[in-house]
């Protein structure tokens, strides 16, 4: 690398010398003498940094140039179950996202301007964990095997209903003095205990609480409840159902408000659903029964 490639580099993505020099645990000044010539020849070990943030600038810059068309591609299409994973494929093929020099997928200005890298940093295709919470947007995102997964935030129906039945799951676990977390506040779990698989479940019953860490669950929960919108019915039905119980998960429920059914999967048994209507006492498997509840009266108590 050279400092004038740098310095097109820092113009290119709007950065000051400041916020270089922040994220890059530099002085100010060291930064500074680097980008105007002053230091004729500074250290491999300064220069190094400085490429660091920049990359990584890049990368994010990439992302959400993906994320803006796909959420522009969604919006596009209402009625349409999008397969986040075939856009993805299409969005690199178009893009040329597959060699080691691309264009930013949004020029900067009317200029094509070339950066090494892909859409993810790491000498991968796929997004990892660290590079998807860097992202500051205003939707839910996910990660599942490396592919950015972008949802809607819920509506007010699905949010009540998510809280009642949050209610009647936790009161349960109280009053039989379980050892169980109920948690539908939007908790991270870390479904393979890796870096390329990040989730954030509607309702999740954990009741191995040594997974439980500061930034999320580390593995997979005991039942995960998921509320249905048009834009994820896909997802939910049949990636994240594979994913759920393959890695573990011993009960899941999709909960679909606009058909008013209900669909479980249970441990053992990964290619049969059971169906349930709105109006059904539902069985609740990891508590062998005893735990039934009537999706019709989580749905009405919040209206």
């Amino acid at each position: 690398m050279n400092i004038k490639d740098i310095r097109r580099r820092k113009k290119e993505l709007n950065l000051t010398t400041a916020e270089i020099a922040y994220r890059a645990k530099l002085p100010v000044s060291t930064v500074s003498k680097v980008m105007t010539g002053e230091t004729t020849r500074p250290r491999y070990i300064t220069v190094e940094k400085i490429n660091e943030v920049l990359a990584r600038e890049e990368m994010l810059t990439r992302v959400r140039a993906y994320i803006d068309e796909l959420l522009a591609y969604i919006k596009e299409h209402p009625d349409e179950d999008v397969d986040q994973i075939k856009f993805e494929k299409e969005y690199r093929r178009r893009n040329n996202l597959d060699k080691s020099a691309l264009p930013y997928s949004k020029p900067i200005d009317t200029a094509v301007v070339q950066s090494s890298g892909n859409l993810a940093i790491l000498r991968t295709e796929r997004v990892n964990i660290e590079q998807l919470l860097d992202l500051e947007q205003d939707r839910r995102l996910e990660l599942i095997d490396g592919h950015l997964i972008v949802n809607e935030f819920p509506g007010m129906r699905h949010q009540l209903l998510v809280k009642n039945m949050g209610k009647v799951i936790d009161r349960y676990i109280d009053e039989a003095e379980g050892e169980c977390l109920m948690l539908n506040v939007g908790v991270n779990v870390r479904l393979d205990e890796d870096d390329y698989t990040l989730v954030g479940p509607d309702i999740v019953v954990l009741c191995d609480r040594s997974k439980v860490e500061e930034l999320g669950i580390i593995g997979a929960p005991d039942w995960i409840i998921e509320v249905v919108s048009p834009s994820s019915r896909g997802r939910d039905y049949k990636l994240k159902m594979c994913k759920y119980i393959n890695a573990g998960v011993r009960e899941y429920w999709i909960i679909d408000p606009e058909k008013e059914k209900v669909t479980t999967y249970i441990e053992g048994e990964p290619t049969m659903a059971y169906v349930y209507g709105f109006d059904d006492d539902i069985p609740v498997y990891i508590y062998e029964g005893k735990l039934k509840i009537c999706i019709r009266e989580m749905d009405e108590a919040g209206r």
